[in-house]
């Protein structure tokens, strides 16, 4: 039976990922058919006591068509029946000129379920083998590369946890008649009928001609898919290599001179694979090798820029940074006279970083002599001062971050932490003298870390 193979595939993956069930299972809910079969399978194999799991369910409402309300009341309702908790975010959704509302709506979705995604949490789409087959095709017309051809992937790495999509290999039919078989309701999305998105022309017009060639059209390039993915994979262990020889003691930024060693082809890999482990999406292929241009055949003492999306590459002194071009300090988040942090919850600053601090024995800002675990965060005014663990006398703050060759744009977005007045510790980079915490107590280490990247595939 058709509809059998449903329960298999998420049988099977349960039992494939019971470790990572632990940190618990969220569904990305958008009340529509594959989402809701996604919902129903997992909520099954939980009741028949197969697998012991938290299962909670997630819906973004985009606020872009007049049902959007009676959607979200759609999934609670269905939520409620299955007594599965469920979370509804609201987006007031903006696209810039020239932007694909669709693509806008997608990245903003993600960025939304990044955001509030627990530690280790595993996110479940229900995308499926028909959308694998279509992703391969759209990609194609593209002109992408081999990445671009493995078209969606099983599982990856996202936000603080996992995105998997245990319905990869089944077929559109066979939802429906798990769908059907259960009586399951579901909304019918009247957009997903409109021929002049892409998609919908390839998966209406295109992909019904393609299966009068061959009816197993859709498994078949699913399987190339698959080829392209794990050529990708073995790619990516043999640039690894250069890509550690260009990276810098930093482990953030890559190192001109061993950049320019490498041949064109190789250059181009490890700035991709570069940009990849930074969660970044990627530039053009013709963006790409202007950045290649500009930062390997400018004079040393020049400080060569190139932006894409909202995101920038910048020489500075023999290495390659990388910047998010959202500057924190026009941020509402930090428009208020002062700002509390609180240790014990991560601190968004900006687009894809994020703060945060453990407490550690021996190490970081002594924890004893903060107030309630917090505290109050600054930028630069100038003027400030500070004495590090283990230098002699005080110094200004310039001095010091032009010393450890800190780039003047990072400067300015470089949090300051204070304990009321006095200046405690300055980012990642040093603590003040008196703050150290000894080899008896207990610290908090802060680091800064960037959120995996948010790109859907």
């Amino acid at each position: 039976m058709l509809f059998s193979s449903v329960t298999e595939a998420i049988s099977q993956w349960l039992d494939e990922n019971v470790v990572l069930q632990q940190a618990g299972v969220v569904v990305a809910y958008s009340g529509g058919r594959d989402s809701h079969v996604l919902l129903h399978a997992l909520w099954q194999q939980r009741l028949l006591q197969s697998f012991a799991f938290e299962l909670s369910a997630i819906h973004v409402n985009h606020g872009l068509q007049p049902e959007a309300k009676d959607w979200a009341r759609h999934c609670a309702e269905i939520c409620q029946s299955y007594d599965i908790p469920l979370q509804v975010v609201d987006l007031q959704l903006n696209p810039p000129p020239g932007e694909s509302v669709e693509n806008y709506a997608r990245e903003q979705r993600y960025l939304a379920f990044a955001k509030r995604l627990k530690p280790e949490a595993l996110l479940l789409t229900a995308h499926n083998r028909d959308d694998q087959a279509e992703t391969f095709v759209l990609q194609l017309i593209r002109g992408a590369g081999i990445k671009g051809l493995a078209a969606i992937a099983p599982s990856k790495s996202f936000a603080k946890g996992q995105l998997a999509r245990p319905l990869l290999s089944i077929s559109r039919a066979q939802i429906t008649e798990y769908a059907k078989h259960f009586q399951l309701s579901w909304i019918e999305d009247k957009s997903n009928d409109l021929l002049r998105f892409r998609r919908n022309f390839l998966r209406h017009q295109v992909m019904p001609l393609l299966k009068t060639v061959n009816p197993s059209v859709d498994a078949c390039i699913a399987r190339s898919a698959k080829h392209c993915r794990e050529t990708q994979e073995l790619l990516d262990e043999y640039i690894q290599q250069d890509f550690q020889r260009c990276l810098s003691e930093k482990s953030d930024t890559l190192d001109v001179a061993a950049l320019k060693a490498l041949s064109g082809l190789k250059q181009q890999y490890v700035l991709r694979y570069w940009f990849e482990c930074q969660g970044v999406p990627f530039p053009s292929s013709r963006k790409l090798q202007h950045i290649i241009h500009q930062m390997l055949t400018a004079s040393e003492d020049a400080t060569p820029c190139v932006e894409w999306a909202n995101i920038a590459v910048r020489r500075h002194k023999g290495q390659l940074y990388l910047q998010h071009l959202t500057h924190k300090v026009d941020l509402p988040f930090f428009k208020q006279k002062d700002k509390l942090w609180n240790l014990n919850l991560p601190l968004p600053l900006g687009e894809g970083e994020v703060w945060q601090a453990n407490l550690v024995q021996g190490k970081g800002i002594k924890a004893s002599k903060l107030s309630h675990n917090t505290l109050r965060i600054a930028y630069r005014q100038g003027g400030e001062r500070c004495k590090p663990v283990g230098r002699m006398g005080s110094r200004p703050l310039k001095k010091l971050l032009q010393e450890l060759a800190i780039p003047h744009w990072e400067r300015a977005q470089l949090p300051l932490f204070y304990h009321e007045d006095e200046l405690v510790g300055v980012g990642d980079l040093f603590i003040c003298e008196g703050w150290q915490a000894s080899s008896e107590e207990q610290g908090w280490v802060i680091k800064k870390s960037l959120l995996a990247c948010l790109q859907p595939w």
